[in-house]
């Protein structure tokens, strides 16, 4: 994600691979989650070009929440709070693609 793969389809695809198959051969739900919230960053590039202000709003949701669902990781928080974390980031991001307006 540091290397700007938010914005690059195919490498941002690979990053939600690599979540989905750890969540199926961990069997836990929390990467599927986060791969659900970058999964609709991708269908938002497959729709088209993506201004820079939607860059800017994305960017500012995705990057700090990520990293709020990391350090709790590293921390060794219960998954409640992991899947919070991730639920938070979740609604925030879907809350700004839906309010994105044509034009």
């Amino acid at each position: 994600m540091r290397t700007g793969s938010l914005w690059d389809a195919p490498a941002l695809d690979q990053i939600i691979q690599r979540l989905e198959d750890e969540s199926r051969l961990q069997d836990d739900p929390v990467p599927q989650m986060l791969a659900h919230a970058l999964r609709a960053v991708l269908l938002r590039l497959q729709m088209g070009e993506v201004s820079q202000r939607m860059t800017n709003d994305v960017e500012g949701i995705v990057y700090p929440r990520i990293w709020k669902v990391m350090e709790a990781a590293r921390d060794g928080l219960p998954d409640g709070e992991l899947r919070t974390r991730i639920e938070v980031l979740n609604r925030r991001l879907s809350r700004r693609l839906v309010e994105e307006r044509p034009g």
